[in-house]
């Protein structure tokens, strides 16, 4: 029995479809958010995690951020620009999907009991990350003995107590200077992290496509670059010492 865990896809179709093409025999696939903002190939990555038809997809941030356009309202121009032409162009089936997500809480999936959250707490507590106090893991209150979530795109895993808290890892945005898609498998109830990498060609001539950003050419560039040198948001602490310590 296997499941599939993915998060943080980011609207890279190109980066799911190799994880998908990575593992055969999927009998349960779970998302944890975060699937179409701010990348370029939405409408693929879309139709890809659709066709996965996953047991749950929790909301992440972003996810909330398609059916709600004033979270991003007040973000630099570059930013609404972009993400308003790619819901824009969104298809409607897509915004559908997306307000069935789940919220976050108890699920049983292959037989497994777990507690399933996108990773997004309280800004109180710092981002639950590798060098996080365990107060950050203990905000997202679990209430099983393993926990999945994402958001901080860092594949890692802690135990606290009786929860064993993991992250899969990003499959559209890694930060930790690899370029490659992460997620993880559960396989006969035996937890693996997973990495693979793949050729960016089509999202790179999506992006290279996008009119709206011909205003903004070095917000390209910088998207372009950020992708390919496996540091999504840019190559800056503290995405610099994790990658450093051999996070993915």
């Amino acid at each position: 029995m296997k499941t599939l865990i993915i998060s943080d896809i980011h609207g890279n179709a190109d980066a799911l479809r190799a994880v998908v093409d990575a593992e055969d025999a999927i009998d349960h696939t779970i998302f944890l958010g975060d699937a179409l903002l701010a990348g370029p190939q939405a409408n693929e990555t879309a139709a890809i995690l659709k066709s996965l038809d996953p047991e749950v997809c929790v909301m992440g941030n972003h996810d909330e951020e398609v059916l709600d356009r004033s979270l991003y309202a007040s973000w630099p121009d570059e930013w609404v620009a972009l993400h308003d032409w790619i819901l824009d162009r969104l298809d409607e089936s897509a915004y559908e999907y997306i307000r069935g997500y789940s919220p976050a809480g108890r699920y049983t999936v292959g037989g497994v009991d777990m507690y399933l959250h996108h990773g997004e707490i309280d800004k109180s507590f710092p981002k639950i990350l590798p060098n996080a106090p365990n107060e950050s893991f203990l905000a997202l209150e679990s209430d099983g003995p393993l926990t999945l979530f994402g958001h901080t795109h860092v594949q890692f895993e802690r135990q606290i107590g009786g929860t064993r808290y993991i992250n899969p890892g990003s499959v559209g945005q890694p930060r930790c200077g690899i370029f490659h898609a992460c997620y993880g498998v559960i396989v006969d109830g035996e937890y693996s992290p997973k990495q693979v990498t793949y050729d960016p060609s089509a999202w790179l001539d999506a992006l290279a496509n996008l009119e709206v950003l011909d205003d903004h050419p070095q917000f390209r560039e910088w998207m372009k670059n950020s992708l390919l040198s496996g540091y999504g948001i840019g190559e800056r602490e503290p995405w610099t010492s994790f990658a450093a310590e051999g996070y993915f």
